[in-house]
């Protein structure tokens, strides 16, 4: 008798697997696609998001390599916006980091008030008559092949003080 069931059990197990069914196999390929097709997707946002990152790192050293340089200057009254080819100009860092640049403001503030001193816009750099000894600097890295603030990304902008000493 035990004989017997052994054999009916072993039956009944081979006949209810005949193998996968259709259905079965074509879930199993869809699962298994959108898993290979996620992959390199998820790759592609790592990477972008780590090279956002190496771009903000150099973007901040930069920023304050130069306020740590214009600090170190004496200080320049008036108007100072750069860059400026002139005598009157805060010295600036030279960036040669590939595609990365800089533009950087001195604009005197009034301390009282802590805003701009008003000035006016003309083709030439404007000279403030009063200048009460503190500017705010603007630093703003850019991020492009030209030097051009339209044709570049704007990756940081900061500012800072400087008073005369």
């Amino acid at each position: 008798m035990l004989m017997r069931c052994k054999q009916v059990s072993r039956k009944v197990l081979r006949g209810s697997s005949g193998g996968a069914t259709l259905v079965e196999v074509v879930i199993a390929v869809f699962v298994l696609a959108i898993l290979i097709g996620s992959v390199p997707a998820a790759m592609i946002a790592v990477s972008n998001a780590h090279f956002r990152a190496n771009q903000m790192r150099v973007a901040e050293n930069l920023t304050r390599s130069e306020f740590e340089y214009i600090k170190s200057q004496d200080y320049k009254l008036g108007n100072v916006t750069y860059p400026l080819v002139s005598e009157d100009g805060y010295d600036l860092i030279p960036v040669d980091v590939g595609g990365f640049w800089c533009h950087v403001e001195a604009w005197p503030i009034d301390p009282e008030t802590g805003k701009e001193i008003e000035k006016t816009v003309g083709t030439e750099p404007v000279v403030y008559k009063y200048d009460f000894g503190i500017q705010l600097i603007t630093v703003t890295v850019y991020y492009g092949l030209a030097q051009r603030a339209e044709e570049s990304k704007n990756l940081l902008v900061s500012t800072d003080y400087k008073v005369a000493r």
